[in-house]
């Protein structure tokens, strides 16, 4: 499978997982540079990163995928107090699964609904230029950086290689994991529990599983009441025509 080249990631002090959606290339045109945004936790930002977040990329809205534990312990950092619009679209708490893309799968199945609710958000006038977030950047930013990439008709290889760019952050994000373990009071990761990696092949399986499930993204989107009016909002704001 042929990948395209990892663009330089927008550089922070403290956000290491930090990139731009824009640039690849769509249904009728290429994804716009500059209006979406996916990130680890932006609790982590530090007064510089937040001034060039609001200021430089202009940031309008901030969508928060963690739950509200995390984000009632781990806070919100310096952007609570800046004047972007907060958008909590919590997607945490599944059911379990054997592996991480059954744990993707059921994100989409069961938190379909604020998935849904949060891809019509990124439609509405005014909500961009967006970044959104969870703690790592890793696993359910990934799960809405595929959903979105999906339904501007982005290719496979390419939502995949973007899923795969976490990795280069996995040292700093694995480290962040104890942490946060330790100061929410959760059990310790095991010792002999593999530290997981972003690989592409995982999100190539998630987007076949979408097709084995719902035979596109789009019929996932339907099957959560997003409507074509929806789609070609969300196209509009976010794909440059060729």
């Amino acid at each position: 499978m042929r990948f395209w080249r990892r663009r330089r990631p927008l550089a922070f002090k403290g956000l290491v997982n930090f990139r731009d959606l824009g640039g690849h290339p769509a249904d009728g045109g290429t994804v716009r540079s500059g209006v979406l945004f996916r990130s680890d936790s932006l609790a982590y930002a530090t007064p510089g990163d937040a001034d060039r977040l609001v200021r430089d990329l202009g940031l309008s809205t901030v969508i928060d995928l963690r739950g509200e534990y995390e984000v009632s312990q781990l806070g919100r950092g310096l952007l609570a107090d800046a004047e972007v619009d907060y958008y909590p679209a919590p997607i945490a708490d599944v059911s379990g699964a054997e592996d991480l893309v059954g744990h993707y799968v059921a994100m989409l199945t069961e938190k379909g609904p604020v998935l849904a609710a949060t891809v019509r958000h990124l439609s509405c006038a005014g909500t961009l230029p967006a970044v959104f977030h969870c703690e790592a950047g890793c696993d359910r930013t990934g799960v809405l950086a595929a959903v979105v990439l999906g339904l501007l008709g982005v290719p496979d290889d390419r939502i995949a290689a973007d899923y795969a760019a976490t990795a280069a952050a996995m040292p700093i994000i694995h480290e962040r994991v104890a942490v946060v373990v330790d100061r929410l009071g959760l059990p310790p990761r095991p010792v002999t529990r593999p530290a997981w990696e972003p690989e592409a092949a995982l999100m190539t399986h998630m987007l076949d599983l979408v097709r084995d499930r719902w035979g596109t993204m789009e019929g996932w989107a339907d099957a959560y009441g997003l409507t074509s009016d929806d789609l070609t909002a969300l196209r509009k704001n976010l794909v440059a025509p060729a």
